[in-house]
């Protein structure tokens, strides 16, 4: 089947069609392309209507864009899409700026769970007591309050804190005497009883395995209604951090024809053994499910001052928290790439990012025959030596714009520290490889959210010019961090990432030219229709 998208402004990304990485048109010896001709699920050629009409055999469908913009389906590099998909339908505390407000949000939850004997648990969360105006501090007591009859688990926005009440405790069969994990805690009180707030290697297994067992639902229910949100953002690709669950349920979704974007499926530790065993590599798979890298924690979260510095926390002498030691960082860096498996390491902090740099160099000559891309998952803060690290390793910096933005308020201890800070201009200009994603549902999926705040750097027009206005980057490279750096990041950047002739026909049409609007207006851009395998799998309802 052929098919004919025309009556658009096509921004190909593609040099070879006279896209220059300004955005600019330049070419003399051609019309700007505004048709897109496709043969079953792969472009033929973009270019001018009547070069192509003429082209196109007979009988080919022709669709009209409406003299919208075009851009090549936008990816999203780091995204938990289970978790993001239940974020749908739980209880949202994101906008809570007092407990009050976010027991208020948490209460229907609790009387429909009471009417609806189905419903064993309560999950949810996004709480984030940064936010808060007033002192008061999460604890099992208040959300027995509220739920006592009911186990109630509230992972915090940066999904490394879980909130737990009395019953939740119980039924997790949790008290005084459990012992702290490696790179985790189980906060006490003054009498040494458990508050119910875990952070990190204390709650990051407890959550995957209350979110990938029976009581937290049928993942096959909820997921299409997230596949359903992020083509309505203009997202064709992902790269997935959830669980094996998340896997299955979108193989599951591939074998019914009911998955519409591209999934690159992040490994998760507790299953590394057994795909080493099946002999899955990364980017293993096909066009619409690929294998992806082995994600490991360096370290935690900015907001509760896990991330592991160099330098201590003002005024105290915690430097963080080193979630896996060197040794065992490199234990499992080394295990994976034996095996044909990248890592993606998640470190926020600058002591995070070093170590696991360290951990890649010691078994680089593993990651060279396999051809593997290792990658750092978020890359927040780095110490100016280990830019051009990255770049020598060959290693990618997986970012989330976004979280730049939100951490603002957070960000006054960097002032006589002489660190990179989600540093994308620097990397640019190392010619690191940068790749853009969303880390949703800490932060909406939106990619054009994301690519406002790589423009700006500002959120809500604050800081006026930006916050460290130095590392904001140009449209044509923020864009590129959402398409082709994706592509290239799950090892794909022949087959998407740009248009043109013998790519995968997937593509996004935005009422909107973002490379030629006001910046601030780029933020509202509006999907007209998402385009996967050429297909239209969401168009706007008018």
């Amino acid at each position: 089947m052929h098919r004919l998208f025309h009556n658009a402004t096509v921004h190909a990304m593609n040099p070879a069609t006279g896209w220059t990485p300004q955005g600019r048109w330049h070419s003399h010896e051609m019309p700007h392309p505004n048709t897109i001709l496709t043969s079953e699920d792969r472009i033929v050629a973009v270019g001018d209507y009547r070069e192509l009409r003429d082209l196109a055999p007979l009988g080919t469908e022709r669709t009209d864009l409406g003299g919208t913009y075009v851009l090549p389906g936008m990816g999203d590099g780091h995204i938990h899409s289970a978790m993001y998909s239940r974020s749908l339908i739980e209880p949202d505390m994101r906008h809570c700026t007092t407990l009050d407000e976010a027991m208020a949000v948490l209460r229907p939850f609790v009387e429909q769970a009471r009417a609806d004997p189905t419903v064993t648990w309560i999950f949810g969360g996004q709480w984030n007591i940064n936010a808060w105006t007033t002192p008061e501090r999460p604890d099992r007591r208040v959300l027995d309050s509220v739920a006592p009859d009911i186990p109630v688990a509230l992972s915090s926005l940066d999904l490394h804190t879980l909130w737990l009440n009395s019953r939740a405790l119980q039924e997790l069969g949790l008290d005084r005497t459990v012992k702290d994990p490696d790179g985790g805690e189980f906060e006490r009180d003054e009498h040494g009883e458990l508050t119910g707030v875990l952070k990190e290697a204390a709650a990051i297994p407890i959550r995957d395995g209350l979110m990938q067992s029976d009581v937290s639902g049928s993942i096959d229910s909820y997921l299409p209604l997230g596949q359903r949100e992020l083509l309505k953002r203009g997202i064709t690709s992902i790269h997935d951090i959830d669980g094996v669950d998340c896997l299955n349920a979108y193989r599951k979704l591939h074998e019914r024809g009911d998955l519409d974007i591209r999934v690159h499926k992040i490994l998760r530790q507790e299953q590394i053994q057994d795909f080493i065993q099946r002999g899955i590599r990364t980017h293993s798979g096909d066009e619409w499910i690929s294998m992806g890298p082995l994600k490991l924690f360096a370290d935690g979260a900015l907001g509760s001052h896990t991330c592991h510095m160099s330098q201590a926390w003002p005024g105290t002498h915690d430097h963080g928290m080193a979630v896996m030691e060197p040794e065992e960082l490199e234990h499992w860096i080394r295990t994976a790439a034996s095996a044909g498996i990248a890592a993606a390491v998640h470190a926020i902090g600058d002591q995070a990012a070093t170590e696991a740099l360290d951990a890649i160099a010691r078994s680089q000559s593993m990651a060279r025959a396999f051809g593997l891309r290792h990658r750092i998952e978020h890359a927040q803060y780095l110490k100016p030596g280990d830019v051009p690290r990255l770049r020598e390793l060959g290693v990618t910096a997986s970012m989330q714009p976004m979280h730049c933005t939100t951490d603002i308020p957070l960000n006054g201890f960097l002032e006589d520290r002489d660190l990179v800070a989600y540093g994308w201009n620097t990397l640019r200009e190392a010619d690191v490889e940068t790749v853009f994603g969303s880390d949703a549902p800490v932060e909406d999926p939106n990619p054009f959210h994301g690519i406002h705040a790589a423009i700006t750097r500002t959120r809500d027009g604050l800081p006026v010019g930006g916050w460290q206005p130095h590392e904001t980057v140009p449209r044509a490279d923020a864009v590129r961090c959402y398409t082709h750096a994706v592509a290239r990041a799950s090892y794909e950047e022949n087959l998407k990432g740009c248009l043109a002739p013998g790519m995968l026909a997937d593509f996004v049409s935005v009422d909107r030219d973002v490379f030629a609007e006001d910046a601030e207006a780029v933020r509202d851009t509006v999907v007209e229709a998402t385009v996967v395998g050429a297909q239209i799998r969401y168009q706007r309802e008018d």
